[in-house]
């Protein structure tokens, strides 16, 4: 690593690690604006989006957003100084640390927010902010993108598959993730477990906005689960077999470069269905995949079995498709 790109590691680090404090930095100052107007007790919990059905003293509320967003900053803090943590340990890291820290600041700013608005800790109605505080763990994705990128080793695939003048090709195969397999039951069992209580109670609308959320998930989770990547005539396609739901598709004519590696899911943000800043991918976890770099420099990974006939399969159609297979490359394994 030059030290230009230690430095500019370095300074990721930081801001990472400066990021994950904000949390922190913004319970303390609402409370200092506010200390001197909140009453002694706050609204803490809603059932619904109407009034709160239970209480917290202002100190014991404060004391609980403090610690909820002052230990994962120190965590995170910590993590960025250790020079010898991975790039994809410590985002994970700061990520988790992120998300923690956002719910408590969301948490005591809902609470004293709410309350200081209504007057007292009764009226307090929660409405549509019930929205920011299920998205508050959103935060933990600022320190995450802003820490280093981690690093792989590939190479530009070369090897074209022989086709002959009249001939095409296609190929395909499904992938699996055990973990997002299980993952629609769980979340099932959990949507169940929180709001069947309250259907049962005939509280329709204490339940509607999270629940559709949960169902929501659910069904997005079981699509990527399980889906089928296919190389042929119109490019690189994943679909869901799930309803055979189209996920990603790049077309031959926008294929820069193609190239074959191993990956691991801490390198591309985790299982699933992943984007990021100038790059994308399906991971179903650590192993063989295939890296195809666009012609406007976007990258998109998958991981797949054998994906080196993917490739060279990708590469013969690409190259046939922009000059009629005149290419060099194209016609080298025909020769």
């Amino acid at each position: 690593m030059t030290k230009v790109q230690q430095r500019t590691s370095a300074t990721r680090r930081i801001g990472a690690a400066i990021a994950g404090v904000l949390p922190l930095a913004v319970v303390g100052m609402t409370w200092f604006a506010w200390q001197d107007k909140l009453p002694g007790d706050l609204a803490s919990h809603w059932s619904g989006t109407g009034r709160p059905d239970d209480f917290m003293s202002t100190g014991t509320a404060l004391t609980a957003g403090l610690s909820l967003t002052g230990i994962p900053a120190i965590i995170g803090l910590v993590a960025a100084f250790i020079s010898t943590l991975r790039p994809a340990v410590l985002r994970g890291i700061l990520g988790f640390a992120g998300m923690l820290s956002g719910m408590g600041a969301s948490t005591w700013l809902v609470s004293a927010g709410l309350t200081l608005r209504a007057g007292s800790a009764e009226d307090a109605v929660l409405g549509w902010w019930l929205a920011a505080v299920m998205g508050s763990f959103l935060f933990g994705a600022v320190p995450y993108f802003i820490a280093p990128k981690p690093k792989f080793t590939t190479g530009k695939f070369e090897h074209r598959m022989p086709l002959g003048e009249q001939e095409t090709g296609a190929w395909s195969r499904t992938i699996t993730s055990k973990m997002l397999l299980w993952m629609p039951v769980a979340l099932l069992g959990l949507t169940g477990l929180i709001y069947i209580p309250d259907l049962l109670n005939d509280e329709f609308s204490a339940v509607w906005i999270g629940g559709a959320t949960m169902l929501l998930s659910t069904v997005i989770v079981a699509m990527i689960a399980h889906l089928q990547v296919t190389v042929d005539w119109r490019g690189l396609r994943i679909v869901s077999t799930l309803g055979r739901i189209p996920l990603k598709r790049i077309p031959l004519e926008n294929i820069a470069s193609v190239e074959v590696t191993e990956i691991r899911p801490s390198e591309w943000g985790g299982w699933g269905y992943r984007v990021m800043p100038g790059r994308s991918a399906v991971v179903m976890g650590a192993g063989p995949s295939l890296i195809v770099t666009t012609t406007a420099g976007k990258q998109f990974a998958v991981t797949v079995p054998d994906p080196d006939s993917a490739a060279s399969l990708l590469l013969a159609l690409r190259d046939r498709k922009h000059d009629g297979g005149a290419h060099a490359s194209a016609t080298e394994q025909r020769a």
